[in-house]
């Protein structure tokens, strides 16, 4: 049976989808309207494929900060210690 903390998403997995949700929300925005994704930003550099790279940078920023801030699944519960276990408690 799953703890009562895995039943809810941690604070960390909320925000790793919030900073993932502007950048999308912005490139449904700049694929929706041809015109404003082809402005040219930088030679022939586009907003839309600038926007894009923007995007997969977030995407792995915020994957790599969310796997270091996780916690490992191999690390047990914290209320499961040495002691309760020992003792004859619950898992």
């Amino acid at each position: 049976m799953p703890s009562a903390s895995s039943r809810h998403p941690s604070r960390d997995t909320r925000m790793l989808v919030a900073v993932n949700a502007l950048p999308l929300a912005v490139g449904v925005l700049l694929s929706c309207s041809t015109p404003l994704g082809e402005i040219s930003v930088y030679g022939r550099l586009t907003l839309g494929i600038a926007w894009a790279f923007t995007q997969l940078a977030v995407l792995i920023g915020g994957t790599w900060w969310y796997e270091n801030r996780a916690p490992s699944s191999f690390e047990p519960p914290s209320g499961t210690t040495a002691a309760s276990r020992s003792a004859g408690g619950a898992w």
